[in-house]
């Protein structure tokens, strides 16, 4: 059985302490109304600003599961198989959310946030509908001390990554150092529509599209009621990030997303249509990286063994505020992945 050490690096816990000590937060509970727009989505020109959104063509959207889910431990997924990607642990919960840049010399309101499901089995989960999401926004920053940066994880142009989706990609294992992440606003109490859950994944067969159902590819938009409604500034560095507030069962939705991660060149920051940098963020479970594994088909019936496993993969309590964001995960890093979302501003 292989055993693993977590390191964590100074400045990483200094950015946890960042985040945990900038809690003058405005909360708006009950504000944020989700709203089913269904598959299709006309760009309100007058509403977003170059570098605030990014569309994906129909045919381009993924077709595999980079989801947010929640699930409670009664139905947590035993990753046993040694061929999958991860192996000995129990699937963790997750947040997804996406670095953005607001352009410089201009303030802005940030009036709804829209997002598209994905063409995968796992877009929209049936525990999903009727479930509370929150939306969360950070200032995103780092020092000059300890500048932003891609930690290669030791693998370089020609290697195999360590972990990842796809180890024949250096890049599968790369993570963004230097990131900061102060908590500004987090707005509560939206409600996701009752949606026809996906069974199956959307593919194209004979150049057309096949298997696509009510769940795929379909526009939510989280619309922020009132004082929800959040001012930032030109020229600096922000991030969304959304999640389901509770576990359940089944509880889980995949957005469409792009990455640049199946590369072989070497690392290298994925920019917005203004230049700037940009990265995916999440979270998961209780924020153990790397989680512990036991490589086994089967979940260990040791209790403490089980326990421990258990409490990796679940998030903890007010999780949406005490645990700080990162681009690492188990199987996979969000350093190259964007989201398609659109900000509309006020």
């Amino acid at each position: 059985m292989k055993t693993y050490s977590l390191k964590i690096k100074p400045y990483k816990i200094s950015a946890f302490i960042f985040a945990i000590f900038s809690m003058l937060t405005l909360n708006a509970q009950n504000n944020l109304k989700i709203i089913d727009l269904g598959k299709t989505y006309i760009l309100p020109q007058d509403k977003l600003v170059k570098g605030l959104y990014y569309s994906i063509p129909s045919e381009e959207v993924n077709h595999g599961n980079t989801s947010i889910r929640n699930t409670d431990e009664e139905n947590l997924s035993w990753k046993g198989s040694p061929s999958s990607n991860g192996y000995g642990y129990f699937e963790r919960n997750r947040d997804m959310g996406q670095v953005f840049n607001v352009p410089k010399g201009k303030n802005i309101k940030i009036d709804a946030l829209v997002l598209r499901t994905s063409k995968g089995s796992n877009a929209f989960m049936e525990g999903a509908s009727g479930a509370e999401i929150y939306v969360i926004f950070y200032e995103v920053k780092s020092s000059e001390k300890h500048p932003l940066a891609i930690n290669e994880n030791g693998t370089y142009k020609g290697d195999l990554a360590t972990h990842g989706f796809d180890h024949q990609f250096n890049r599968c294992d790369d993570f963004v150092e230097g990131d900061q992440y102060r908590v500004l606003h987090r707005i509560s109490g939206g409600i996701c529509p009752k949606i026809t859950p996906t069974t199956q994944t959307a593919y194209p067969r004979d150049n057309k599209p096949y298997g696509e159902q009510e769940g795929h590819l379909r526009y939510l938009k989280f619309d922020f009621l009132n004082d929800a409604e959040i001012e930032l500034k030109g020229g600096k560095r922000y991030a969304f990030m959304v999640g389901f507030t509770q576990p359940g069962k089944d509880r889980g939705i995949a957005w469409s997303i792009s990455t640049m991660v199946h590369s072989k060149e070497p690392a290298e920051f994925v920019r917005d249509e203004n230049g700037e940098i940009r990265w995916g963020i999440r979270r998961e479970g209780n924020g153990t990286l790397p989680p512990t594994m036991i490589e086994h088909a089967m979940p260990p019936t040791d209790p403490k063994a089980y326990h421990k496993l258990v409490t990796e993969s679940m998030f903890p309590e007010n999780h949406y505020e005490t645990l700080t964001p990162t681009t690492n995960g188990y199987p996979d890093v969000d350093t190259y992945r964007t989201m398609e979302f659109y900000l509309e501003l006020k």
